[in-house]
């Protein structure tokens, strides 16, 4: 399933109940914390913990003891003393790379909300998530008992979802454009070389753009690998050769549009960055040019970017035109 419709579920499914524990299990570098934490956010939690279940061994769910007095008490790890109180989320991390003593354990934690003598707040809800044993990235087989306990969602990287999230993380217009061009390169796991993952993509965006052509290969090669690295560095000289987006507002109806689509993809996502509420009618006379596919890619993240688009004249006559296409 793909990021907006496993969120969908999970916002749906908690807002009845938090018995259903949903466990995220996909590719390395997807994006799965990402979306665990956006359900978070969303749903405006008190409190939200992770609990990173392969660094931690059984004994931190039950506590650590204390011999201090007659008996033994047992002390409990920060992660879940917070969360005796409050409607709180608790995202149980890499649960796949856990091992079979501590897959056990949890199972109890996710079926009772409780570690030993400490109670979680019966408004803590649970989300799990972990890689797959075919990517050779360390997790192991999900004990039975435990996969009983959780309702699984295999999920899948989609470029739609990558470019909608990315619109709204200050990610790049450029690499945003490009993963559309070739969205073959949102994801192209791979455990025996670097390979293209979200994540990775996410650590491309911060390289500095200013440095020398061969070492911005270098360190975007580093992310992604040389073949990946080699596409986004050529796509990048494409859009910085791009005709100046101010010139082409200036006088729309006479600027050429360009044919290669490589160019198209680049160009559209400029002019989307650029658009505002004063100039939109100016956006809508050129772009009445292009074919529907590039039309509306330019409005829809036009309009995600600056909402107020959609009071203008322009934009109601652009929507009645293109009444048949879905935005």
């Amino acid at each position: 399933m793909k990021f907006s419709d496993i969120k969908q579920s999970i916002v749906a499914q908690f807002s009845t109940t938090n018995a259903v524990v949903p466990y995220i299990e996909g590719a390395p570098g997807g994006g799965k914390s990402a979306l665990a934490k956006q359900i978070g956010k969303e749903l405006g939690f008190d409190r939200v913990e992770m609990f990173f279940a392969s660094l931690r061994d059984p004994v931190d769910l039950l506590g650590t003891p204390n011999n201090d007095g007659e008996i033994t008490t047992w002390k409990p790890p920060e992660e879940f003393h917070a969360l005796q109180t409050g409607r709180n989320l608790l995202i149980l991390e890499e649960l796949s790379d856990a091992v079979t003593p501590m897959q056990n354990a949890l199972c109890g934690l996710i079926l009772e909300r409780r570690c030993n003598r400490v109670h979680l707040s019966p408004q803590t809800y649970i989300i799990a998530t972990g890689n797959r044993t075919k990517d050779k990235s360390g997790a192991n087989r999900i004990v039975s008992k435990l996969r009983g306990r959780v309702r699984t969602f295999e999920y899948v990287e989609n470029i739609d979802d990558w470019s909608e999230w990315a619109l709204m993380s200050d990610i790049d217009p450029v690499l945003i454009q490009f993963l559309r061009f070739r969205p073959d390169l949102l994801s192209a796991f791979d455990p025996d070389k670097i390979c293209p993952t979200p994540r990775n993509w996410e650590r491309v965006n911060q390289i500095p753009t200013d440095l020398s052509t061969e070492i911005y290969f270098g360190n975007v090669a580093g992310d992604v690998g040389e073949g990946a690295a080699a596409e986004y560095t050529g796509f990048r000289r494409i859009y910085e050769n791009l005709p100046n987006i101010d010139g082409i507002l200036m006088n729309p109806s006479k600027a050429e549009v360009p044919k290669d689509p490589a160019v198209l993809y680049a160009l559209t996502g400029a002019l989307a960055h650029k658009t505002s509420k004063d100039n939109f009618d100016r956006v809508a006379e050129y772009i009445d040019k292009l074919s529907p596919e590039f039309q509306v890619m330019c409005v829809s993240d036009a309009m995600k970017l600056k909402p107020e688009i959609k009071t203008t004249k322009a934009f109601v006559s652009w929507a009645v035109k293109n009444s048949n296409v879905m935005i």
